[in-house]
């Protein structure tokens, strides 16, 4: 499991009493601070198996702000009419 980073979500779920499951998703900053990670991670609990898979998703930040200032929805906000003079 990632120790570092912002939870977003932590669940644990059971579907019977014998079987447990775990789940962990997490964002944080690679060492260099050029990429944001998404990691989910899972575990499974069960009277025959105990299992964990861990999946990451990895992009550039500055790819992803481009998105983000291509895609995202511009919102501009007066903030009066002084002068500048």
């Amino acid at each position: 499991m990632v120790s570092d980073g912002l939870i977003l979500q932590q669940r644990v779920s059971r579907d019977d009493a014998a079987n447990l499951h775990c789940r962990e998703i997490t964002l944080r900053l690679s060492a260099d601070c050029r990429h944001l990670v998404l990691t989910r991670y899972t575990e499974h609990y069960g009277p025959a198996v105990v299992r964990g898979i861990e999946r990451s998703h990895t992009v550039s930040v500055s790819e992803l702000l481009r998105w983000l200032v291509a895609n995202g929805e511009e919102k501009v906000v007066s903030l009066g009419n002084s002068s500048l003079s």
